[in-house]
């Protein structure tokens, strides 16, 4: 199964700690009003020392936000709307050459697709089935609806598929 690559700096006990360094680091004072940040990695620039550490996609989207608003979520398929602990399935997908996950659709339990229709040559597709939960934005002082207890339901491998 794929998997994706975050960086991390070895010599280091606390996850959180080695993420905030990082992110410090990186920008060197300024915190963005809202946390765009939280899902980007340092893939494309990673040091020669550093290791890679590999997780599954359900791992990485466990937390991902969902929705275009705090308390936002609707159904591709009905336009129901969805909210805290529905059971839904999402799809989501990374290009080979990109680092992040992008969560473009989510569907209520009755809609929810048995298969991924087309697959896209060059970008591993999954589809994922859990429940909505909500994540605390610390900077933004807010809170999204997020992706939580996650089983792959369908994995499409970015070797497989037709040319977008």
């Amino acid at each position: 199964m794929s998997t994706t690559g975050v960086t991390v700096r070895e010599g280091t006990d606390c996850p959180v700690l080695r993420a905030l360094t990082r992110y410090t680091n990186r920008k060197r004072g300024a915190m963005p009003s809202d946390d765009a940040c939280r899902r980007q990695s340092t893939m494309n620039g990673a040091l020669d020392n550093e290791t890679m550490v590999t997780a599954t996609p359900e791992a990485v989207l466990t937390g991902h936000p969902v929705g275009p608003r705090a308390n936002g979520a609707v159904c591709i398929g009905c336009g129901e709307a969805l909210h805290e602990v529905d059971i839904v399935s999402a799809y989501a997908y990374r290009c080979a050459d990109a680092a992040d996950w992008v969560v473009s659709r989510l569907y209520c339990l009755e809609c929810a697709p048995a298969r991924i229709r087309s697959p896209t040559l060059g970008a591993t597709e999954v589809l994922v089935g859990g429940r909505l939960g909500s994540i605390t934005l610390p900077t933004a002082r807010t809170h999204r609806l997020c992706l939580v207890e996650l089983k792959m339901r369908t994995f499409s491998p970015p070797t497989e598929g037709c040319a977008p």
